[in-house]
């Protein structure tokens, strides 16, 4: 669709992982730092959710900052740790790739 560029992201959750590798939690500061609620959650490493950006899928954040659609950035460390375990996912051909079109 013309003006709108597919964007992949990875699921946030707050149900824990069957297998402890699919999954990064999300430390207890690190939550606090991006504004995100005080239980435990995990990045889902064997998933992406491609959908268009903007649509439908874009909304504000709830009401205490609802100019905005990010938390914000994550560490360059947490970051790399992460993005190594989704490769990893992708190498062992257990990364599912889901579109998001609603």
């Amino acid at each position: 669709m013309e003006g709108h560029e597919v964007v992949t992201v990875v699921p946030v959750t707050h149900s824990p992982p069957a297998d402890p590798a699919d999954a990064v939690e999300i430390p207890p500061a690190l939550k606090a730092h991006l504004g995100l609620d005080e239980m435990p959650s995990w990045i889902v490493v064997t998933e992406t959710n491609d959908f268009l950006w903007p649509g439908p899928n874009l909304v504000p954040l709830p009401r205490t900052r609802p100019s905005r659609f990010d938390y914000g950035m994550l560490p360059p460390r947490f970051f790399a740790h992460v993005r190594d375990k989704i490769l990893k996912a992708h190498l062992q051909r257990k990364l599912n790739r889901v579109p998001r079109s609603d």
